[in-house]
């Protein structure tokens, strides 16, 4: 059977669910895990959520890049570049571990590649969000209030992008670590990734509700990792206003310390 034919059925049947638009799945670097994006979608589309979201980075990983392409594209995942797509392209930092080339991707996969952008802004439920992979439209940008662990980082690019209030939330990656900083007028979520064996997973979000619920793969399958609220007070009026001792509040269940 053809997979691609398989992949546009099993579409085909889950769009006929019952859709549920004030949800949105967050699927953060793919690094070409083609099996647990399945997973994940499969999930998602069971569920009746037709609004999915990805940050990027599809390439570099150790599954196979073509097919987390197909599958992004089968079912109509909203995506962003990341950094490591961008470097396919460019043939740079091809020494990284498990680092594609242009020779291992598919026309269809490189010209996929090609026509994404590194920010789109999506209207959903009355919402307004902009996805990125990093901050904005810097791939490698990142912002961090500070803790123990990882000093202060503030960004200007988010300080702009609060300060235009064009957004209600930030959906990003880059960082492979599912969090949420909620400011006084926009929530960024870090969509964190697929891969690696520290924290994979993703999540869904309640534009009602104003709550995250994480997922994580596990050999039962899918399974519910934890779920928070947005603050209802939120602690930064932008990243100047970090002063570190923050205490994350993550989307994946700890680990015992």
């Amino acid at each position: 059977m053809n997979p691609r034919n398989g992949l546009k059925r099993k579409f085909d049947l889950h769009m006929k669910e019952t859709v549920k638009p004030h949800l949105i799945g967050l699927i953060g670097d793919v690094h070409s895990e083609h099996t647990r994006l399945e997973q994940a979608l499969v999930f998602l589309h069971s569920a009746g959520i037709k609004t999915i979201v990805c940050t990027g980075d599809i390439v570099d990983g150790p599954g196979c890049p073509n097919q987390s392409i197909e599958l992004l594209m089968a079912y109509g995942v909203k995506t962003v570049a990341g950094n490591h797509d961008r470097w396919l392209l460019e043939n740079k930092v091809r020494h990284l571990p498990m680092a594609h080339h242009k020779a291992d991707l598919s026309a269809q996969s490189l010209n996929y590649l090609q026509r994404l952008n590194k920010t789109e802004s999506i209207n959903c439920h009355g919402q307004r969000l902009l996805l990125c992979h990093g901050m904005g439209d810097r791939d490698l940008g990142k912002a961090w209030p500070g803790t123990d662990a990882m000093p202060i980082e503030r960004s200007v690019t988010l300080d702009g992008i609060i300060k235009a209030e064009q957004h209600d939330w930030l959906i990003n990656g880059h960082l492979h670590f599912r969090t949420i900083m909620a400011f006084k007028t926009l929530t960024v979520i870090n969509a964190g990734t697929l891969t690696g064996h520290r924290w994979p997973g993703f999540s869904v979000l309640d534009l009602d509700e104003k709550s995250v619920q994480a997922f994580e793969f596990t050999p039962q399958g899918v399974q519910p990792a934890i779920a928070l609220k947005v603050p209802t007070q939120p602690e930064w009026q932008d990243t100047q206003s970090f002063q570190g001792g923050w205490e994350p509040l993550v989307l994946f269940k700890r680990e015992p310390s």
